[in-house]
C-alpha cells in the first residue's frame, strides 16, 4: 500500500460538532482498495472530539 495524498478536512459530527482532521488515503494499486485514516493533532480539542465519537457512536438512524 502506498499513501496517495494527505488532506485536511473539517467534519461536522452531529454529536460533537466540527472536528478538523488530517486524512491520509492509502491505496493498493492491484485491487484499487482505498483506506482513509483520519487523525487529529495530538493534544488538541479536535483529538478529544474525535476520541469522543468512539463513545457516542454513529448518529441515530444510521445503525444497522
Amino acid at each position: 500500500m502506498t499513501a496517495n495524498r494527505e488532506v485536511r478536512k473539517t467534519v461536522d459530527h452531529p454529536s460533537v460538532g466540527p472536528v478538523t482532521v488530517d486524512c491520509d488515503v492509502l491505496t493498493d494499486g492491484d485491487t484499487e482498495l482505498k483506506i482513509v485514516l483520519m487523525t487529529a493533532a495530538p493534544g488538541s480539542e479536535d483529538e478529544t472530539k474525535l476520541q469522543l465519537t468512539t463513545v457516542v457512536g454513529p448518529p441515530a438512524g444510521t445503525r444497522n
